[in-house]
């Protein structure tokens, strides 16, 4: 995951879903929470309205007057809402016309006592019930307890807060994926800053630009100002030693022109120091004027070795024919380096010159991806005994 913005957008989405789950849990929880408390409010109701249409008659027995009944369901068959009393003994006093399907039994329960619960029901939608343990007393002082019990089937209910939870869920995720785009096109426009920064440092890799522009938010301008500062030293120090360059060739070529036309016919070893002197003096203007044509590429871009291995290798296979060269190249054409192409040749034709030069006949090029470099060995004679760290100094040579 090297994107910052599609970190800060997983992150973004992690912390959403948990705010999706919390909020669902917590709205679904309240939601059924009050659905349920207005449940037994309703209930209570019906309870107070049955007592409300019972009195007592003069066997001294309950008489429920059905037309006064709080709810009409009550006197419907098979209307899902059923109430019924019950004696201390358990006997049946009277039940509703609804009371037709199987019910849950009454608990026997202490006087003034409240129970209100939910009973499933073959796997159906709950029944939910609640009964009151009453007692009325004679005026002769005797007591007649009872129970009064009240169930109601509430499918339509349960059906509703289902129905309640699955929009609740689908909406909350509806937010937070649309949350989730806002959030996304937000990043992109906030880190587009960024984005032109990379483009303008690939542009700079390119040789298409000199400096950042430091028309950046705040929080980028240190980062500007200070490449921007590294890119005028380094291009400062170049034309220095490009300078440094022409002024050494001054000084050298008068004292080698003079050199040259000393080497006359009669001057012992005259050929070899005009050729020398020649030779001094061209290399003096080749690297001059590379120096000069060059363009300098303060970030090189990064390029293959691999093609410039196979280009190496053919030319000098045609070259260091008799005997025959052999080359074998196990370099992947995805291992790149940040180097300019022009030192790349330098570099690996003057190694590949020398192991050709100097007596090998099969070259074998690979690469380590655990190090990130290029391994050329040859089956050449080597270097003599020596310390071969003194190698890897510049001008040093084995001979």
């Amino acid at each position: 995951m090297r994107s910052i913005t599609t970190r800060l957008v997983a992150g973004t989405g992690i912390v959403l879903a948990i705010f999706v789950v919390l909020v669902a849990l917590s709205v679904s929880w309240s939601v059924h929470k009050r659905a349920e408390t207005a449940r037994f409010d309703r209930m209570q109701g019906l309870i107070y309205g049955i007592l409300g249409a019972t009195d007592i008659s003069n066997a001294a027995t309950l008489d429920v007057n059905t037309l006064a009944l709080p709810d009409p369901r009550l006197n419907q068959s098979t209307s899902g809402l059923y109430a019924e009393l019950i004696g201390s003994d358990g006997t049946t006093l009277w039940q509703s016309t609804s009371t037709t399907s199987w019910v849950p039994k009454a608990t026997v329960r202490p006087i003034g006592d409240w129970l209100f619960e939910s009973v499933e029901k073959n796997n159906a939608y709950p029944l939910h019930r609640l009964q009151l343990a009453t007692a009325w007393a004679f005026d002769n002082g005797e007591e007649l307890p009872f129970i009064v019990h009240v169930v109601d089937e509430a499918d339509s209910l349960t059906r509703q807060l289902k129905r309640f939870d699955q929009t609740l869920w689908a909406t909350l995720l509806a937010s937070a994926l649309a949350l989730l785009v806002v959030q996304l096109l937000v990043l992109r426009h906030s880190l587009r800053p960024l984005h032109d920064l990379g483009e303008q440092v690939a542009q700079i890799e390119r040789g298409e630009r000199d400096t950042l522009s430091e028309q950046v938010p705040a929080e980028l301008s240190s980062t500007t100002h200070g490449l921007n500062a590294l890119l005028r030293s380094e291009r400062a120090r170049h034309a220095q030693y490009r300078h440094l360059l022409d002024d050494l060739a001054h000084r050298l070529k008068t004292p080698l022109s003079v050199l040259h036309n000393l080497a006359r016919p009669g001057v012992p070893d005259a050929d070899i120091i005009a050729e020398q002197t020649s030779l001094m003096l061209d290399s003096i203007d080749r690297h001059v004027q590379r120096a000069s044509i060059r363009s300098p590429r303060y970030l090189a871009p990064m390029i293959s070795i691999e093609p410039v291995v196979m280009r190496l290798s053919a030319s000098l296979s045609r070259l260091y024919d008799n005997p025959k060269v052999q080359f074998t190249i196990t370099i992947e054409n995805t291992f790149e380096v940040r180097v300019d192409e022009a030192d790349l040749f330098e570099i690996l034709g003057n190694v590949l010159e020398n192991a050709c030069k100097y007596g090998a006949r099969h070259i074998i090029i690979s690469q380590s991806t655990e190090q990130h470099c290029l391994i050329i060995d040859d089956d050449g004679p080597g270097f003599p005994d020596m310390d071969l760290d003194l190698l890897v100094q510049r001008g040093v040579r084995a001979d």
